[in-house]
């Protein structure tokens, strides 16, 4: 099989290139980043907010892709900017769109979207199946949204996975800021953290996507991917100390942290980036988890273990991360 992986250099990219390439599939590594072909891998340098991006790919590759996996996005930020608003729009839907158009192009019959749990509006619970309650609150979770609702629509055999909060070796975002927060003992645990969060190795992430991008049939088209039974936050921070060694962070009562990121709201007025404000603790006592039945059943004889054993082979990335 030929497959067109978008995205193809950054973190969730890079990784589905690799387990795809490990499944001796011929990949075609599209992205704005350029790197040196490999074996089994050509690189294809491609901007998917241009438009003329469609005529290029189509000229480059003609009829030869089985399969995309679209793995291209811009992902959230803690404040979105007017300009990040724009690109979000650019990129998660137009650059969606121009992918499913080349994808019909070059004759591909199968279009695998990542999309996110972002626009589960988790005001209203958690433990969200597929079919749940949407909020796209945010222009990153309406994006994404919109490009989710453009594959649906497109006509062709897609699969869109909606991916929980990745963790892992090339982590930057989420778990890397709590990583070096743990190590710097500059994290508390709000109450008794018992909010859940849905969460999935980058190394599961890229097993399950170059699975779903290589199987002809599958029981479920759109399925939340994440470890099954969401760990709490308590239960996260216990993962990053005893598999990384981190200190055990002390918890605090919530009626204490309330009154306390009241004040970080005035902080941040002027510090941007202020952790302690009401906004993020509401963000860690929130539960955002989701059902996983739908995975299982595509998966029925997978051993998925917990978070902390799934922890434990990026165990040193964390720990030189914050070193």
């Amino acid at each position: 099989m030929r497959i067109l992986v978008t995205g193809a250099s950054g973190w969730i990219g890079t990784k589905v290139v690799n387990e795809l390439v490990r499944r001796r599939m011929a990949v075609i590594a599209l992205d704005v980043a350029q790197r040196k072909a490999g074996p089994r891998v050509d690189y294809l340098p491609v901007d998917l907010r241009s438009e003329q991006c469609v005529a290029m790919v189509e000229a480059a590759l003609q009829d030869c892709v089985d399969v995309v996996v679209h793995c291209a996005g811009y992902a959230h930020r803690p404040h979105e900017t007017p300009e990040e608003v724009t690109r979000f729009w650019e990129i998660n839907r137009e650059g969606t769109r121009r992918m499913l158009e080349i994808a019909r192009r070059v004759g591909a019959s199968r279009f695998v979207y990542v999309s996110s749990i972002a626009f589960y509006d988790w005001a209203k619970g958690a433990d969200y199946a597929e079919d749940g309650a949407l909020a796209a609150t945010t222009a990153y979770a309406g994006s994404k949204l919109a490009g989710e609702r453009l594959c649906t629509e497109s006509g062709l055999d897609w699969r869109v996975a909606r991916l929980g909060t990745v963790f892992g070796e090339g982590d930057r975002a989420n778990f890397a800021k709590l990583a070096a927060a743990l190590a710097h003992r500059r994290f508390v645990v709000p109450g008794a953290g018992s909010a859940r969060k849905s969460v999935l190795p980058i190394g599961l992430a890229a097993e399950l996507l170059a699975d779903l991008a290589v199987r002809p049939n599958v029981p479920h088209r759109l399925l939340n991917l994440a470890v099954p039974g969401a760990p709490t936050l308590a239960e996260i921070c216990r993962g990053f100390s005893s598999a990384c060694g981190f200190p055990r962070p002390r918890s605090v009562p919530l009626p204490l942290l309330r009154a306390l990121a009241r004040i970080g709201d005035v902080v941040a007025k002027q510090r941007p980036n202020f952790p302690l404000t009401t906004v993020n603790l509401r963000k860690l006592t929130s539960s955002t988890s989701v059902d996983t039945r739908r995975m299982q059943q595509c998966w029925p004889d997978r051993e998925w273990g917990t978070f902390e054993t799934s922890l434990v082979p990026s165990a040193d990335y964390y720990r030189n991360l914050v070193a």
